[in-house]
């Protein structure tokens, strides 16, 4: 990823604004508990579905789409949005409905917040 890539990209900015409020310490601490929690969160939510639990699935949904907006990774935070609406909505929830774009989505940003560690180390 060139720096032009990262200077329009929300997560970078968002870092960079974090960094710029804190310190580049605290904002990587933040990453990691990020990276510790979210595996966890996605997991509740592919969980959730399957069981058709709508409390569990509003709230993992919930805590990953702050989470993932407090970080600028604004997509992650939508997709997580339509979770925690489906669950407050009690809506019908398919068979076919699953956490892949999240999964995958979640890479992505796995891959961001890396470049962002190693460019400030």
């Amino acid at each position: 990823m060139t720096s032009d890539d990262t200077s329009n990209n929300p997560l970078f900015a968002r870092l960079n604004e974090l960094e710029q409020e804190t310190d580049f310490e605290f904002v990587v601490e933040l990453i990691d508990i990020f990276l510790g929690e979210t595996p966890k969160h996605i997991q509740t939510i592919t969980s959730a579905l399957r069981s058709q639990d709508y409390s569990a699935l509003t709230i993992a949904a919930h805590t990953l789409k702050g989470s993932s907006l407090n970080l600028g990774a604004k997509r992650l935070g939508s997709l997580s949005l339509e979770f925690e609406e489906i669950g407050r909505s009690h809506s019908l929830i398919s068979s076919e409905m699953n956490t892949q774009e999240i999964e995958k989505e979640y890479e992505a940003v796995v891959s961001m917040l890396d470049v962002y560690k190693k460019r400030n180390t």
